[in-house]
């Protein structure tokens, strides 16, 4: 169920391990999709963008995602963000879940 037609999450790359990392307001960076901050005002998703990009030495390639907030949290709606939350897949490593 989509909330809000402006429903959109930050994800980027951890700098020192390469995981896939979402912006979450009160944790910081977290590994999971399903922990991140789920941004419905276009200002605020501008702004939180500004900032995640400011933080160079723990993220790289910050961008906006479009999510979808499920009942157990945001679900990727872009077949790349849904790959990407799932985690490497070349071999049984982090995330990856079948």
């Amino acid at each position: 169920m989509q909330l809000n037609s402006f429903s959109k999450v930050i994800t980027a790359n951890d700098l020192c391990s390469g995981e896939v990392i979402y912006m979450c307001f009160i944790r910081g960076w977290v590994a999971q999709l399903s922990d991140a901050a789920v941004i419905t005002d276009p200002d605020l998703a501008k702004a939180s963008l500004a900032f995640a990009e400011g933080q160079s030495d723990i993220a790289v390639g910050a961008y906006l995602s479009d999510v979808t907030d499920q009942a157990n949290g945001p679900t990727a709606t872009h077949f790349r963000d849904k790959f990407r939350s799932q985690g490497p897949s070349n071999y049984a490593h982090g995330k990856q879940r079948l």
